[in-house]
């Protein structure tokens, strides 16, 4: 088990993740850390896809548990 898996399987990233500055600063260097997103094939969300978010620093290895939530919508559409 990796320090970032959490006990859960691991998800494969799906095309190139999107970032975006925010305000918040990081809790271990202080820069201010960026919103990551990016769609993953993960078998523990409905439809075994989904768009992960987490937030990240660029300046040092930290980042955040990751929430992934399913792409697939409501009555299989």
């Amino acid at each position: 088990m990796s320090l970032r898996n959490y006990g859960l399987p691991d998800s494969e990233a799906i095309g190139v993740p999107t970032w975006s500055e925010t305000e918040h600063p990081c809790p271990n260097c202080g820069a201010k850390v960026c919103q990551v997103e990016v769609k993953v094939k993960q078998g523990l969300v409905k439809g075994g896809e989904g768009m992960s978010r987490y937030m990240g620093c660029p300046a040092c290895p930290w980042a955040s548990p990751a929430v992934v939530v399913s792409t697939q919508l409501k009555g299989g559409e």
